[in-house]
């Protein structure tokens, strides 16, 4: 029975699709989704225990097996091509019942609305040795989408390209008071520093990536007006109309589920009237869950926000959105640089910490890069990353149209 469950999911996945699966079960009997050619990808199962978890638990099952070692996926970008096939049909997108119950239990314990737990989410992930960042972000540490000029040939030129062009939607001036709430290791507080003369303020919640940061601006010799504290982005409420310009650059799906509304007043609060704000993020449209593995191997506490929900927080809270530019392809991009420089350095990333950096967090961290990659790509995906630039109140006298760079 449980096999033949396993031959149904495999069928309904790969029917009428462009790449071909065989199962291997744990007695090596075989299964092929169809008889031409040789396959694609090959799911190797090591024991019953995991040929269960897939017939009975679902998607995410069958992936938490995989990280465990109990499943093989086999073929060039064998996992990929998987992921692939799963967001181009309704099994890729159905979130089975033991699913649903672990995911909703893992939101209520990691819940942000709790600071303390915040910052221990916030560490699961960012915390991480600064080096394993450096040998997948590039020198520029960044970690988010890049900006690819058509001259654009490397992963560090196009994270320059993006700070840059945040820099320039935000109107930056020599001593603008700028707040970045999430500045990672700093590479656009530093250019917003030294090369428009902004006064900088950095909230960052994790010490270690804090200290790595500083150890940057150091080697950098950097020379600016950066002020970088341990600070989450509700202490916001404690600086009343206090900056001229606030970016968030990949960080706001790290507010959280239920804390939305939150991440926005705050901004609202620490923000003077007419002044700019640029957040840079992955949105879905609509709310929806954010995935079960996702959540509890790479980043607790996290939640991709609705961009519809988050247009109408901001009109609640007096941030005037000016405009909302689609960067998907420039994500996308980015994203198969991380996971090429993943696979190719992994060694080095092992020997970092061979206890940490283990064989299940290879896997964890493939998923979790391929699957990026294809979300960006999927014709039926439906998350995206946006550009939002707003103003903090409404000029009357002024169109509503006016461009943001044309506001002061």
């Amino acid at each position: 029975m449980v096999r033949k469950l396993i031959r149904r999911i495999v069928d309904g996945v790969a029917k009428g699709q462009k790449y071909h699966l065989k199962v291997v079960f744990c007695d090596n009997s075989t299964y092929h989704s169809t008889r031409l050619g040789e396959p694609d990808v090959t799911i190797v199962f090591r024991n019953r225990a995991a040929e269960w978890r897939m017939a009975l638990g679902g998607v995410f099952e069958f992936i938490e097996s995989y990280f465990n070692g109990d499943v093989d996926i086999v073929g060039e970008q064998g996992l990929r091509k998987l992921v692939n096939l799963g967001y181009r049909k309704p099994f890729g997108r159905f979130e089975h019942p033991l699913t649903l119950v672990k995911r909703r239990f893992l939101e209520w314990q990691q819940n942000n609305k709790d600071l303390a737990r915040a910052k221990r989410n916030a560490a699961f992930h960012y915390g991480l040795p600064t080096a394993l960042f450096h040998l997948v972000l590039g020198d520029t540490y960044g970690y988010s989408e890049g900006f690819w000029k058509e001259d654009t040939r490397t992963l560090d030129e196009a994270q320059h390209n993006n700070f840059d062009l945040i820099c320039q939607k935000l109107q930056l001036r020599p001593g603008d008071r700028l707040i970045e709430v999430g500045p990672g290791w700093g590479y656009m507080a530093m250019l917003a520093a030294e090369k428009y003369g902004a006064e900088v303020t950095c909230y960052g919640l994790v010490p270690s990536q804090n200290d790595g940061m500083r150890m940057l601006m150091e080697s950098r010799n950097f020379h600016g007006r950066l002020t970088l504290v341990e600070k989450d982005h509700r202490e916001l409420a404690n600086e009343p109309s206090r900056y001229d310009r606030f970016a968030s650059v990949g960080v706001h799906e790290h507010a959280g589920r239920d804390c939305n509304e939150q991440w926005i007043r705050s901004i609202a609060t620490g923000l003077r009237p007419g002044g700019i704000g640029l957040i840079s993020s992955t949105f879905n449209i609509r709310k929806r869950p954010t995935n079960y593995c996702t959540i509890k191997h790479i980043f607790p506490g996290g939640y991709i926000p609705s961009l519809a929900e988050t247009l109408l927080l901001m009109e609640k809270y007096g941030l005037d959105v000016r405009a909302i530019e689609n960067r998907s392809y420039h994500y996308r991009r980015t994203v198969e640089q991380w996971l090429k420089n993943f696979e190719t350095n992994w060694e080095r990333i092992h020997a970092i910490d061979p206890v940490r950096f283990n064989e299940k967090f290879r896997r964890a961290w493939l998923f979790y890069l391929a699957g990026a990659a294809e979300t960006f790509e999927a014709a039926r995906e439906v998350i995206n990353c946006y550009h939002i630039s707003f103003v903090k109140g409404h000029f009357p006298g002024k169109s509503r149209s006016t461009p943001i760079d044309r506001i002061r």
